[in-house]
């Protein structure tokens, strides 16, 4: 796994308004950011960091897409929110 994604803070109301900010960590130390807002009408990511000096470097796309994949692939009926994975869930993705 070359990431752990880590929840520093949300603030969804719903499926159509919230907030959310993401950690990016290789071995203990968060080396980004990835801040993700949505309404009904328009759906924004921010990558906030460099990613061709980021440990395992990649496309900044990945960096957007891939934590959110890892985060719904944990998701089941027991998380009603996104941001309920972490509670019992550590969250991983590879750039490979």
């Amino acid at each position: 796994m070359d990431y752990e994604v880590t929840l520093i803070e949300a603030r969804i109301e719903g499926p159509a308004k919230g907030e959310m900010r993401l950690g990016l960590e290789r071995e203990g130390a968060q080396v980004a950011a990835v801040d993700y807002e949505w309404n009904d009408t328009h759906f924004t990511a921010r990558f906030v960091g460099h990613a061709a000096s980021m440990p395992v470097p990649t496309h900044p796309i990945h960096f957007l897409s891939k934590p959110l994949i890892a985060v719904q692939a944990l998701r089941t009926d027991a998380h009603a929110l996104p941001t309920d994975v972490f509670r019992d869930h550590k969250v991983f993705f590879d750039v490979g």
